[in-house]
């Protein structure tokens, strides 16, 4: 009975079983080190090739279908094979070196048939995944092509061409224009370091390289190519992120690099005569040309480096800028009820070039972090978000959509990304808000006892206030921040500092003797124009304020904000609340886990269930990354964006805390 379940998944994708089990076949009938003709004497190359292919086999009928994959490995490959064979045939004919060298050589490789599936397949994957793999494949391909130069390599290239157009005929979706499928300067640089290194790296992996730029080995010891191999790498991955470095080591082994091939090929022949004019044969020539190209390639990437030097550095961050802009678009668009969190001291704020919109962020490490949703309205929303992500990769970031709502989600995931639960919002609809029901006894119960007390609400502003309210307010800040054992948390977080700030309001408890005893602030929420609601950021109780003072407010702001005709009010997001508290997914069992371990510090739990006394709504909140491979780097980003002054002691305290909270319980 276990196996059906397995076995009707197998009948779902025939071409994948089939496809393994003619490799089966082949690595049992024949020695595995022939499998990969380009391998010959390396049998885990072979391997390799042959677990892309059934791979590749697998994507493809899970993208296309088991007939247009079943269509595409025969015919691909075997067009691929018929080209390179009259290509190589006409250049024999010819005397062309390149084509004498292969001529006889085998042509189809299982690899070939693995480059051209995953190609195709690209077409019908969201746009994310069809760039990576897109640009995976031709820097795999070129670079085996222009160093290693078999027969194979050939028809891999052409397999790699031709698979991309036979995906865009039987994938529609991949012929639509997308702003994210564009080229910058950072990724041609990158994709060409990989070529150069990679490549010269290839040479003493593959037997009798005979590519255009295979060259390069003969000008040098193989340690030689081994270091510039790696130099070449590592200066690519310093590029990818931005890093000054990365050109430094970049143009630095690349002047090595075009001395010494200068130096072979072109000076020491000519300085000892033994460069004989022969003609413009087409022999000659084509020697002529392989040898001005082995060092005149790595001085045109090199001069093309240094070009570009300003477009390759990742830009520095400037926290302040366009805050007053961001106000403005923040009262005239969509920017969903944490929108204004956008303003606060240390966020940074991207204009889109239309002015269709506009995102605030923080760049902590190569991580730019969003502030919530985009500023836009919803039918731009796509284009702001494609737009950031581009500005992003420009300037060496990776971008990082933190504690956005599920439109931002549902425009994102498609295209490839991935989106983690970070947390959930509490949304309360004001207009059938009251305090009557079961549900609403402790909030009942907190305001008749401030009745009974003779506490009072007061909204106002920080502005407002005279200095003795101030320095009350203050006091109640700074009194509950230096209770916790850990530093206080900031980013979506607001504290006192927060609280200086025309737009935004307070709902003070003021007791019989005219004492601040509790406060909380509420950042506006603007709907095309209009303001709908608030939004709970502060949220603090003093020595003296009475037990549910802190209720009380809340309910009071709500009965206010439904007499003034708003329709919700937010109590903000609960960071690390499970969607569903009833899953047994890992990332809802990691974000619990780590809930409790952070329990006795900021009490995320009890704030969960603090906010459920008032019956509002919950939404998720995601995080949304490029890959899963990015989400070590933005975790790191996200804990110093939210804890900036952590610190290793903080970790002894933590533990403190939790033997605390377990001696209570006990």
């Amino acid at each position: 009975m276990a196996l059906r379940p397995v076995l009707a998944r197998l009948r779902r994708y025939p071409v994948s079983l089939v496809m393994t089990g003619a490799i089966v076949v082949l690595v049992v009938g024949a020695r595995l080190s022939h499998a990969e003709p380009d391998f010959p004497h390396h049998p885990p190359v072979a391997c390799i090739a042959l677990v892309a292919t059934v791979l590749a086999a697998a994507v493809a009928e899970r993208t296309l279908g088991s007939i247009r994959t079943a269509v595409v490995a025969v015919a691909v490959p075997t067009i691929a094979m018929l080209a390179t064979q009259l290509a190589v045939s006409v250049g024999s004919a010819l005397g062309e070196a390149h084509a004498e060298e292969v001529h006889g050589q085998p042509l189809l490789a299982p690899s070939v048939v693995a480059v051209a599936l995953f190609a195709a397949a690209s077409a019908g994957m969201p746009t994310q995944a069809r760039w990576r793999v897109r640009a995976v494949l031709w820097t795999v391909t070129l670079t085996l092509l222009l160093f290693a130069g078999h027969g194979s390599d050939v028809t891999r290239a052409l397999g790699a061409l031709l698979g991309t157009a036979a995906g865009a005929l039987v994938a529609h979706r991949a012929s639509r224009p997308v702003s994210r499928d564009r080229l910058t300067a950072r990724t041609v640089v990158v994709a060409t370091l990989v070529a150069l290194g990679g490549g010269t790296l290839v040479t003493l992996v593959v037997p009798d390289p005979d590519g255009v730029l295979s060259p390069f080995a003969d000008a040098m010891t193989d340690q030689a190519v081994v270091l510039t191999g790696v130099l070449l790498l590592v200066a690519a991955w310093l590029v990818h992120h931005g890093r000054r470095a990365g050109i430094l080591v970049a143009a630095v082994v690349l002047v090595v690099l075009t001395a010494v091939l200068a130096d072979v090929f072109l000076i020491e022949p000519l300085t000892d005569s033994s460069v004989q004019w022969q003609g413009l044969g087409l022999d000659a020539l084509e020697w002529q040309v392989t040898l001005l190209g082995a060092w005149l390639v790595p001085a045109s990437v090199l001069l093309a480096i240094l070009t570009l030097r300003g477009r390759l550095v990742r830009a520095p961050f400037r926290a302040a800028s366009g805050h007053a802009a961001l106000v403005s678009m923040l009262r005239g668009s969509d920017a969903g009820s944490l929108g204004h969190m956008g303003t606060w001291h240390g966020n940074a704020v991207w204009s889109h070039p239309d002015g269709l919109g506009a995102v605030a962020y923080r760049v902590r490490g190569d991580v730019a972090l969003t502030v919530s949703d985009p500023v836009c309205g919803a039918a731009d929303r796509a284009a702001v978000i494609s737009a950031f992500a581009v500005h992003c990769e420009e300037n060496g970031w990776t971008p990082a959509f933190t504690s956005v709502h599920d439109p931002v989600r549902a425009i994102l995931v498609p295209e490839g990304w991935t989106a983690l639960p970070v947390g959930v919002e509490a949304v309360l609809d004001v207009t059938t808000f009251d305090l009557r029901g079961k549900r609403r006894q402790d909030l009942r119960t907190a305001s008749n006892r401030a009745d009974r007390e003779g506490v009072r609400d007061e909204w106002t502003s920080f502005e407002q206030l005279d200095l003795a309210r101030r320095a009350e307010v203050e006091a109640i800040c700074t009194r509950w921040a230096a209770d916790r054992r850990l530093p206080e948390m900031g980013f979506t977080l607001g504290g006192f500092r927060e609280l200086d700030d025309p737009d935004v309001r307070l709902a003070l408890a003021i007791d019989a003797e005219e004492r601040v005893v509790a406060v909380t602030s509420w950042l506006p929420v603007y709907s095309c124009g209009t303001l709908t609601g608030y939004t709970l950021d502060v949220m603090r109780r003093g020595e003296d304020g009475m037990p549910g003072v802190v209720e009380f407010l809340i309910a009071r702001t709500a009965l206010r904000s439904r007499e003034a005709g708003l329709t919700t009010l937010s109590l903000s997001g609960t960071p690390l609340a499970a969607h569903d508290p009833a899953s047994r997914a890992v990332l809802d069992r990691g974000s619990r886990l780590l809930a409790r371990v952070l329990e006795p510090a900021y009490g995320f739990r009890s704030l969960q269930r603090f906010k459920e006394k008032f019956g509002a709504r919950h939404e998720p909140l995601w995080l949304v990354v490029p890959t899963p491979l990015h989400v070590p780097r933005v975790a790191r980003a996200l804990a110093g964006a939210y804890l900036p002054g952590l610190r290793p002691r903080h970790l002894w305290e933590l533990r403190r805390a939790h033997r605390a909270a377990a001696g209570t319980r006990g």
